[in-house]
């Protein structure tokens, strides 16, 4: 109720009993499920005023529980949108750093990874992993122990998105992209890394939002057709 936008910021919780009773669970299970909305960042308790929503500027985002709630909402555009821009932010450069940094372990295993998402059933879990395994490998080639964090701790919302987009990629498609990128790493190409794993996630984030669409999800916002290019930066000059 909270992620989905039915409870504002500054709106009361249902009381205790009233949870209680909705749920059929007991006034413990009603308090620890409380205490845990508060850590998240999504809820204050105050004496007197009792639990309210807080703004969502102070909600934990990367926590994996708040991820997964946006996610199920009935409306993820939002959601999607920002989880794409922070990408956007971070995995070309990465791409670009790891291009001067990967090892010979790691270059393997990114060959071992696109391999996967090449003979893995299209959709199928272990697809799915290996696309993972990719970007994570991407990150953790760059040496930056916070970028490799930031990948595990996007893991969850990663996974639908990808299971999204690999419904409508062709297969063979989506392959050559990455290989691209792999192929800019491991021959050193930093400009080439960096372009092409920014090309990659704009093509990710159309196949994305066409799927919702194709889903049935509703546009929420005003002006007509959805622009699924809208949170990519600019392109270099001559860029195709």
């Amino acid at each position: 109720m909270i992620t989905s936008g039915d409870l504002l910021s500054g709106d009361a919780l249902p009381t205790e009993k009233e949870i209680q009773s909705h749920h059929g669970v007991s006034r413990t299970v009603v308090r620890e499920a409380i205490r845990h909305l508060a850590a998240k960042g999504l809820v204050s308790v105050g004496p007197k005023v009792g639990t309210k929503v807080r703004p969502r500027i102070a909600w934990n985002m990367l926590d994996a529980d708040v991820m997964a709630w946006h996610l199920t909402a009935p409306v993820r555009r939002p959601f999607i949108e920002a989880l794409y821009e922070m990408r956007l932010i971070n995995e070309p450069n990465a791409a670009r750093l790891a291009a001067r940094r990967i090892d010979e372990a790691q270059s393997e295993r990114l060959r071992r990874a696109l391999g996967g998402m090449r003979d893995y059933p299209r959709g199928s879990a272990e697809l799915i992993a290996a696309d993972l395994d990719f970007h994570r490998i991407v990150l953790e080639a760059t040496g930056n122990p916070l970028l490799v964090s930031l990948g595990s701790l996007i893991e969850r919302s990663l996974s639908v998105s990808f299971s999204l987009s690999w419904r409508q990629n062709p297969q063979d498609e989506t392959v050559r992209q990455h290989d691209r990128v792999m192929q800019a790493i491991l021959s050193g190409d930093g400009d080439a890394a960096e372009l092409f794993m920014r090309r990659l996630i704009e093509s990710a984030f159309d196949d994305v939002i066409h799927a919702l669409y194709a889903n049935g999800e509703e546009e929420t916002r005003s002006g007509g057709a959805p622009d699924a290019r809208k949170i990519a930066e600019p392109r270099p000059s001559g860029a195709a």
